[in-house]
């Protein structure tokens, strides 16, 4: 699915747009830009937990314009599909901000899905890159992106979550690697303009249970 994906207005009338934003459904804040607000605002409370990590406001803020800069330095660009498999780590929020700050396009996929269902969705989205872990409940997740990305031509790299001590990582990079360190105001400046909450925000597939599965496009305000 390389082609371009509909727009907001491909989608609805601008009356309908006015409305939305009227009746207040719709907001002008991306995703990213409300991460920025409650950083300001909310700085050192806990934003995100798991079992083992967390992050502030002011954490989560800094984390994630990092990681959308090292992702825009790997070729990531604007409107670029980026697959993610992960359990529920922090990460995965700060995946998606990541992307909502430099535009590309998250396309989460199902901890318990396997290889005929993720290779499908990773085709079917022409996903670019893709993040996941290295195994999780007895299940080699790597071993298996490593398998399909000899399937999934457009799939160009497969980045690590919590790559575990002592694996090799040059063929497959792991995902704190990406994070780039530096000045923080000359990081945003490094990602470029921010984006929309009507630019391309989330591809969520369905279940699929009585044929394939269906991308649902989304905006960060649909």
């Amino acid at each position: 699915m390389n082609a371009p994906i509909k727009t907001v207005r491909d989608r609805y009338s601008e009356e309908q747009i006015a409305a939305f934003y009227a009746a207040g459904y719709w907001r002008p804040a991306s995703f990213h830009a409300l991460v920025t607000e409650q950083a300001a605002r909310r700085g050192n409370q806990t934003f995100v937990f798991d079992s083992t990590t967390s992050l502030t406001y002011a954490g989560f803020h800094d984390k994630a314009v990092r990681l959308a800069v090292g992702l825009k330095r790997r070729g990531v660009r604007r409107g670029d599909r980026v697959a993610v498999q992960l359990p529920n780590w922090t990460e995965f929020p700060v995946i998606a901000a990541a992307l909502s700050r430099i535009g590309a396009i998250m396309v989460p996929i199902m901890p318990i899905y396997r290889e005929d269902e993720v290779a499908y969705v990773l085709r079917h989205s022409g996903a670019v890159a893709a993040v996941t872990c290295h195994e999780f409940h007895g299940f080699g997740h790597l071993e298996m992106f490593q398998k399909l990305r000899f399937e999934v031509p457009d799939l160009r790299t497969v980045y690590v979550a919590r790559t575990p001590a002592g694996v090799d990582t040059s063929e497959t990079p792991s995902l704190d690697g990406l994070v780039a360190g530096g000045d923080l105001a000359a990081l945003e400046e490094e990602a470029g303009p921010g984006t929309s909450p009507d630019d391309g925000f989330l591809i969520v597939y369905t279940s699929g249970t009585t044929s394939r599965p269906k991308g649902c496009f989304h905006t960060f305000n649909t």
